[in-house]
């Protein structure tokens, strides 16, 4: 599930940039920037604002579960993963803010979670 998650929303992402006429792509919703640039507010990335972190925590969980929960340290990677995601997504909020301004607000409003759907 999280490798789908994080390969289907990189995909969608890289398709649209190359060539947002391609047919897999053309549907997809989006927002128009002072830079000239679109936003895409369906699909993976209508869903949250970094599909791809939710696919890569995904994963991380999946490979510590095998070890059950009897000791911490198996989810050390995922606690550590989660920390440095998170960072990484304030650091690409305030980033996407200064490149997109108003766009930005509105992208936020129409896609108010960030990395885990209803939660965060």
């Amino acid at each position: 599930l999280g490798y789908s998650i994080f390969r289907g929303a990189n995909s969608q992402k890289n398709t649209f940039r190359r060539n947002p006429a391609d047919p897999r792509v053309t549907g997809l919703r989006t927002i128009p920037t002072a830079t000239g640039r679109r936003l895409l507010v369906s699909g993976w990335w209508g869903f949250v604002r970094h599909p791809n972190y939710l696919g890569d925590l995904i994963m991380a969980f999946a490979w510590s579960l095998p070890c059950g929960f009897t000791h911490i340290l198996p989810y050390f990677y995922i606690i550590y993963f989660t920390l440095l995601l998170a960072h990484r997504d304030a650091r690409d909020e305030h980033q996407c803010l200064r490149k997109y301004g108003l766009a930005w607000h509105e992208y936020c409003r129409r896609v108010p979670y960030r990395i885990f759907p209803y939660l965060y």
